[in-house]
């Protein structure tokens, strides 16, 4: 008998699982910079496999299960703005509280001579004001832009977009409520070089190209920079003020002021909806702002609206942008350029709505990036006759479903936005690229039966092309034909 009850105190002690030996289900995690202040958003990556484990919450917290990896296994801690760091996952378990560094820039505080920050700031945000927007949504200026898009899954391309046409907006005006309905910014198209839309793979043409289902959401047409855009106007540095930002001088051999920016952690996201590291310039004679970086942004918007009871969910994706700014005749500010990266760290659940849609399904499984590129050429007032419904409602037709013709010398002589090699190499292998742009010529973006939702007839089919094309025509004749462009 006492040998029996000594070889169940043994399997107790000894065997994975016994009492004596049970360790907890889960372990917490809290990471914090060196000031113990939580950080939000936070990766944590299994080095061998590289796969996301989970991200922080907005108190710096995450759980995961104590026997998700061997005690052996790397994770990565990965931070925007932060230091990255390795630590086995046994010492994790045994130590669940991680600091990282913030990464700094290795710059001595500037002295403005004449001026201080604090008033080059001052000056420079009064040269953002907002227009008072109306009632109504309307376009109030315009402006010949390129667009460009590249879609990469898994390091491959498959979706290179150019469009060159008309840019149409309402400006930076005030918001009249929390959904900002009355803002518009539209790019329609009269040249377009667009290639298929390839699978994930790069194999095949994806089909459909937009899908809501459930927890299964995709549209390969989405622009994100246009969103982005207004999200600076709306909550970002100089643009909302300076409250929610630490925002100092720093000195570099450039002649302009530069200055870097990050958003206060007790500021996001209850009190603005941007999370944000990087840099500004700004004119040193005339105190205008010059080009705004951005190393990571994230922004909420209407999403954060929407998930009042979950609040502390983040966004699906990560992004880096670089936006630098002109200025009409009047002095009324306008994005000159604007480029972006948005990578994908999550699939799209039931916690995102339908505007945070990625343009192609499993965009964390399969490495979803998308690479976007905006430039506009000039920005002129539309005459105020002309600022009305009657006018917007073509705009938004025309370019809610693109078509535009493919001419290759005007798109040889635009200046590439975006890197091309690797979308011709990728692309190639499906079929020359030109011959993709070629076949695609006139056609709208999207096919007839996506944009009307049913299986139209061929006399539908007619009409709708007939009327499209007819929007087109008269806002081309309205505003004239986009010119072409010179080397």
């Amino acid at each position: 008998m006492k040998k029996f009850w000594f070889i169940i105190v043994w399997l107790l002690t000894e065997i994975p699982g016994g009492y004596a030996q049970q360790t907890p289900a889960e372990i917490s995690i809290r990471i914090t910079d060196e000031q113990h202040n939580p950080i939000f958003g936070v990766y944590m990556i299994h080095k061998k496999q590289f796969a996301l484990l989970t991200s922080t919450d907005i108190d710096g917290e995450c759980v995961l299960p104590s026997n998700l990896v061997p005690d052996q296994d790397t994770i990565i801690f990965q931070g925007m703005g932060y230091e990255t760091i390795e630590i086995r996952f046994g010492e994790i378990k045994q130590y669940p509280t991680v600091c990282l560094k913030e990464l700094k820039y290795d710059l001595p505080e500037a002295v403005a001579q004449g001026s201080t920050p604090e008033e080059l700031l001052k000056k420079a945000i009064g040269k953002l004001k907002k227009e008072k927007g109306g009632r109504l949504p309307v376009c109030r200026y315009s402006g010949v832009a390129q667009y460009e898009k590249l879609t990469l899954c898994r390091d491959t391309v498959v979706e290179y977009r150019r469009e060159y046409g008309h840019y149409f907006t309402s400006g930076d005006i005030k918001t009249r409520n929390t959904w900002d309905q009355t803002y518009r910014s539209y790019l329609v198209p009269e040249y377009m070089a667009r290639s298929y839309n390839l699978t994930n793979d790069g194999c095949d043409t994806l089909t459909p190209m937009s899908l809501t289902y459930e927890d299964i959401r995709f549209d390969v047409g989405t622009r994100k920079i246009f969103t982005l855009i207004r999200a600076i106007q709306l909550y970002g540095p100089l643009f909302s003020g300076t409250h929610h930002y630490d925002i100092r001088a720093v000195d570099t051999e450039d002649p302009d002021y530069t200055f870097t920016f990050k958003t206060r952690s007790s500021s996001y996201p209850d009190l603005t909806r941007i999370s944000c590291k990087g840099t500004f310039v700004l004119d040193r004679e005339t105190h205008l702002l010059k080009s705004m970086s951005f190393d990571y942004i994230d922004y909420q918007l209407l999403r954060q609206v929407l998930l009042t009871n979950q609040r502390k969910t983040n966004s699906p994706f990560s992004t880096r942008a670089t936006l630098t700014f002109a200025y009409d005749s009047s002095g009324r500010y306008y994005v000159r350029s604007c480029d972006q990266t948005t990578t994908w760290k999550f699939n799209l659940g039931s916690n995102f709505i339908l505007i945070e849609q990625p343009t192609r399904h499993q965009p964390a499984e399969n490495r979803l990036i998308e690479k976007e590129a905006f430039y506009c050429f000039d920005y002129q007032t539309i005459p105020s006759s002309q600022q009305n419904n009657h006018l917007l409602v073509k705009i938004h037709l025309a370019q809610r479903y693109p078509t535009g013709i493919y001419n290759p010398e005007i798109f040889q002589q635009l200046p590439p936005l975006l890197p091309t090699k690797q979308a011709y190499r990728d692309l190639g292998r499906y079929m020359p690229l030109q011959d993709q742009f070629r076949a695609n010529n006139g056609k709208p973006y999207y096919p007839d039966n996506y944009i009307l939702n049913s299986d139209i007839d061929k006399r539908s089919r007619k009409i709708y092309h007939t009327n499209l094309r007819e929007t087109q025509k008269q806002l081309f004749e309205l505003f004239g034909h986009v010119p072409i462009p010179m080397k």
